[in-house]
């Protein structure tokens, strides 16, 4: 789990979370339906953006209207045979809310473990 820079834009409903460290350097990124991955040339995944985000969150029961007061957010990434496995939890205004997601992967690019 890592601690990320959040931001949402309710201009085009996009979550981006940026969990890059200072020494680190985006090189890919790759798109699967709504979400877009930030990758090192390593492959080692260090951001990710949220497309039709509060769409997303009402499909998980999550009230969409947390997005408008984020105050930070956390990346869980570990994957699983053909998948991964994505949690994103939300800390805004002293709620905390989990969103768990399993995104099914091609078998390009290789990646690695957030760490």
């Amino acid at each position: 789990m890592k601690t990320c820079r959040v931001s949402y834009n309710n201009f085009d409903d996009s979550l981006l979370m940026s969990c890059k460290q200072e020494n680190e350097n985006i090189k890919k990124t790759f798109a699967i339906d709504n979400f877009i991955f930030y990758l090192t040339r390593k492959g080692k995944i260090v951001g990710l953006q949220l497309r039709n985000a509060s769409e997303i969150l009402s499909e998980s029961d999550i009230n969409p209207n947390l997005l408008e007061n984020i105050e930070s957010a956390e990346l869980i990434i570990s994957p699983k045979e053909n998948s991964l496995f994505i949690g994103i939890k939300i800390i805004s205004e002293n709620k905390s809310t989990n969103l768990p997601l399993r995104v099914f992967m091609p078998s390009e690019p290789q990646m690695n473990i957030l760490a």
